[in-house]
């Protein structure tokens, strides 16, 4: 009885040190448990749009090769499934590409940083962006640093300037043939132009018949015509080049809205080509060229007017206008109301100018917009894998999708 009596106390104190550590164990699984909802790593959620979701992480003080051998090769597979989906993407949406592109660098990036031997996988995955992202361009000339505003600016001032930062080096003496010989051409009829301008003052100025002034304006009028063909074509050539420059600019960050709008503004009815409004493109050039014959109508009128009122007030007897007949006060009168319509017409030029830009630039935002029947809202329940400190979890939860 005695042994009993001994051996007892010592059974229930061993049985006593068998119990605690069960209960620390279970007291440190329900901690675990605890810490493991509360953690949230970068997750891919493979919805419309393939965004990526972050959020703030709890790193564990002691992390096992297993577990990031796990989350690297998790991240992996993230990493992979969104290179496939921004292959799909088309080339025209840059800001859904770069925002993927982003998202891509992201979870590389923290796939590094748990495994630093993983490098040697990132040549296969700039392979795969290869075809889809630009290429930054390093020459001996340029950098991929100009501006589109810049580019474009200086190709107003030094044709070809687009052409030569876009390398197309063989546009650039075909744009200059193309404006200088219509530019010399315009130069040459104008000089032929004044010359018999000239004479025509002189002879009017002298008191001579229509009859005789009407050969000499006949010429006058016929090389001012030529005059304006040529400076015609050398204007069109210059703003096709400006078009090729701004189209083809090299940037994946300037939108439809830059480039119609840029368009519209170097070469009315350009911008609305670019967004496919091919109707609108008569009004634009009908609009503008109208408000230009207006106002060099008036400008002619306003000259003959000019002309015959200076001689009329000259104090000189000798000297004949070309409405002998007409008093000064209706020849001064005359002569402002073509001035005045001159320049209502260069105002309403400005102004077709002005709507043309605006109406390409509101174009190009409504491109955009979905205004398709499919206008909906979607909930659907979906599964989101988490990877933790104890391995990869699954939530499951409800997603929204609106399309508008």
């Amino acid at each position: 009885m005695a042994f009993v009596a001994t051996a007892l106390p010592s059974a229930l104190s061993a049985q006593d040190r068998e119990t605690k550590p069960k209960e620390e164990q279970a007291e440190s699984k329900k901690q675990n448990k605890k810490r493991k909802k509360k953690e949230v790593v970068a997750i891919a959620d493979f919805t419309q749009g393939f965004s990526v979701r972050s959020g703030g992480r709890i790193n564990p003080v002691v992390r096992t090769p297993e577990q990031d051998s796990l989350e690297v090769a998790e991240l992996s597979r993230l990493i992979d499934s969104l290179i496939v989906a921004r292959n799909t993407i088309p080339a025209e949406d840059t800001t859904a590409l770069r925002s993927m592109q982003l998202n891509i660098d992201s979870l590389t990036s923290r796939r590094v940083e748990i495994m630093p031997a993983v490098a040697d996988t990132l040549p296969a995955v700039d392979s795969l962006a290869a075809d889809t992202l630009p290429k930054q361009r390093y020459n001996w000339l340029f950098r991929d640093s100009l501006s589109f505003g810049l580019t474009t600016a200086a190709s107003v001032v030094l044709p070809g300037f687009a052409q030569l930062y876009e390398e197309k080096y063989w546009k650039i003496p075909l744009e200059y043939a193309m404006v200088g010989l219509p530019a010399w051409g315009a130069f040459h009829q104008n000089k032929i132009y004044q010359g018999y301008k000239a004479e025509f003052d002189k002879m009017a100025a002298s008191g001579a018949s229509q009859e005789e002034r009407t050969p000499v304006q006949t010429k006058m009028l016929k090389h001012k015509s030529y005059r304006t063909l040529f400076m015609g074509a050398a204007a069109a050539s210059f703003m096709g080049f400006l078009v090729d420059g701004i189209v083809n600019f090299p940037s994946p960050d300037i939108s439809d809205i830059q480039r119609a709008t840029t368009l519209s503004l170097v070469c009315p009815g350009a911008g609305q080509v670019y967004n496919g409004s091919y109707w609108k493109v008569p009004i634009v050039v009908v609009g503008m060229a109208s408000m230009v014959y207006v106002i060099d109508w008036n400008q002619r009128g306003y000259s003959r007017f000019k002309l015959a009122y200076d001689l009329a007030t000259d104090g000189d007897d000798t000297t004949i206008g070309e409405f002998p007949n007409t008093s000064e006060e209706s020849l001064r009168s005359i002569k402002n109301s073509y001035r005045r319509n001159r320049d209502l017409a260069i105002i309403g030029t400005v102004a077709v100018y002005l709507v043309q830009v605006a109406d390409a630039h509101i174009d190009a935002h409504m491109q955009a917009y979905d205004i398709s029947n499919n206008l909906s809202m979607k909930i659907e329940p979906q599964i989101i894998p988490t990877v933790g400190a104890d391995g990869i979890t699954y939530n499951y939860g409800m997603g929204m999708t609106v399309n508008f």
